[in-house]
């Protein structure tokens, strides 16, 4: 049983496209969902590099703000947040730190991944996580135009 369940998410409609699939997921375990973003932190030499990552963690918000308020919507309890780091590492260590039960990532597959069938991040959380990690993959559609 699931209790909790980590979703990161990247703010693409690539990454958004197994929310439905999370929903069910979530439902069927009556699970608590944690959506996580993970930003790249901006270098500290540009004067405005301050600001520039201040918009960005903003924008982050709001993608996941939407994100909540559609999987409340659902009748899922929902929290949000948003990090800075390197996205595999910052979703491994989020992971152990709320002590989530699963991880539930989207793959674009490709990439420099040791596995080909798995996008990078996802090989690299999917290879190195203490918790089952499930993979899911965007409609091929959905791959191809992005």
């Amino acid at each position: 049983m699931f209790r909790t369940i980590l979703v990161p998410l990247d703010g693409s409609e690539v990454a958004a496209s197994i929310l439905e699939q999370v929903v069910a997921l979530a439902r069927s375990h009556g699970a608590r969902l944690l959506l996580l973003t993970v930003g790249l932190p901006l270098p500290t030499w540009p004067t405005h590099a301050s600001d520039i990552q201040c918009t960005l963690t903003f924008q982050a918000e709001a993608y996941l703000e939407r994100v909540r308020t559609y999987m409340e919507a659902q009748g899922l309890e929902v929290n949000t947040m948003v990090c800075l780091g390197e996205p595999a590492s910052t979703i491994l260590d989020v992971a152990a730190r709320q002590q989530v039960d699963l991880i539930v990532i989207n793959s674009r597959g490709g990439g420099d991944s040791p596995l080909p069938f798995l996008g990078s991040v996802a090989a690299k959380v999917a290879s190195a996580a203490a918790v089952p990690v499930l993979v899911l993959h965007a409609p091929a559609d959905e791959r191809e135009t992005k």
